[in-house]
């Protein structure tokens, strides 16, 4: 009876971790956050999406892969400033993914296997404007 009462509240602190990150986790999202696209040939409708939980691949059309981030950790690589974000996805199967983040250059990601190709951040006004045309879209409107 014992051990009931010092599992369960062992159970309920792991899942509080597994399922929140911590403050320091998104207080370096705070600059990521937003959706990120880019114009190189091949990736048209694509899209990498972060908010302070999640990251999102957009496939194209409307297929998404969406994961739920675990630790993000920011470094440095030379000049660069490293980002190496840890997520899982809805089995629990562990990713990671690291890309070099320029907050000077026109606000740009290149990911660290892929530096070719160049992701910038949509700014609100086109977000706004991609969720009208979307919902056009849904109701037939042109």
């Amino acid at each position: 009876m014992k051990l009931k009462w010092i599992v369960i509240p062992a159970l309920i602190i792991a899942v509080a971790i597994y399922v929140f990150p911590s403050k320091k986790n998104r207080d370096i999202l705070v600059n990521l956050t937003g959706k990120w696209t880019t114009s190189a040939p091949g990736y048209q409708n694509r899209f990498i999406e972060l908010t302070k939980e999640t990251l999102t691949y957009g496939l194209g059309g409307d297929k998404i892969d969406v994961y739920f981030i675990s630790s993000i950790k920011k470094g440095l690589e030379g000049n660069d400033i490293l980002i190496t974000i840890n997520y899982k996805n809805t089995d629990g199967l562990k990713f990671t993914r690291s890309f070099y983040y320029d907050p000077v250059n026109g606000e740009a990601i290149k990911f660290k296997h892929q530096e070719h190709v160049k992701w910038t951040k949509e700014k609100d006004d086109a977000v706004a404007e991609n969720l009208k045309t979307d919902q056009k879209q849904e109701s037939g409107a042109k």
